[in-house]
């Protein structure tokens, strides 16, 4: 479950799969696809407000880089 402060200010909580940690330019980003929206997303570290692990397993839609 991942929580993070939206481009509008507001927070939102989505249970996602873990992918990929990557360094774009100045900006550190975590990307994980989001069950709920069927798809991917990818968070500015500095945004995310708290992750905590489920006990849902998954298997990868691709190769986890995390």
């Amino acid at each position: 479950m991942i929580t993070a402060r939206e481009a509008d200010g507001s927070v939102e909580t989505r249970e996602a799969e873990p992918y990929s940690y990557r360094i774009k330019g100045n900006s550190e980003k975590f990307f994980c696809y989001d069950i709920r929206k069927g798809g991917i997303r990818n968070f500015t570290i500095s945004n995310i407000v708290s992750v905590e692990e489920t006990n849902n397993k998954f298997t990868p839609r691709w190769p986890v880089e995390v």
